[in-house]
């Protein structure tokens, strides 16, 4: 679930203040999510740079903007750094990390 402070901020960040835009945005947050997931980060919109990714996927997904190659670049370099980083991989129920055990 999206929470309406997130989508607030997004809707300020791709400047629109359309009630329409809420479910594109909501939809882009829960796709960003699942993205960042299959490259093994997990996090919470609490942690900056988390949020920041999802700031960045938003505005490279949302309308036609001249500048959406460049936020898809620049989401692609933190995604990738997040996942390399070891600070966003699940943990086990023990607080293992999951891909450490072998």
């Amino acid at each position: 679930m999206v929470n309406d402070e997130l989508i607030e901020e997004l809707k300020r960040i791709i400047r629109t203040k359309s009630s329409d835009a809420e479910l594109e945005l909501t939809g882009l947050v829960e796709a960003c999510r699942k993205e960042l997931e299959l490259a093994g980060i997990y996090g919470t919109e609490i942690d900056p740079t988390y949020r920041q990714a999802i700031r960045l996927y938003c505005k490279a997904h949302y309308g036609y903007d001249a500048d959406t190659q460049r936020f898809r670049d620049a989401y692609k370099s933190l995604r990738d750094a997040m996942a390399l980083s070891g600070d966003y991989q699940k943990e086990g129920m023990d607080g293992s990390n999951t891909d450490m055990e072998q």
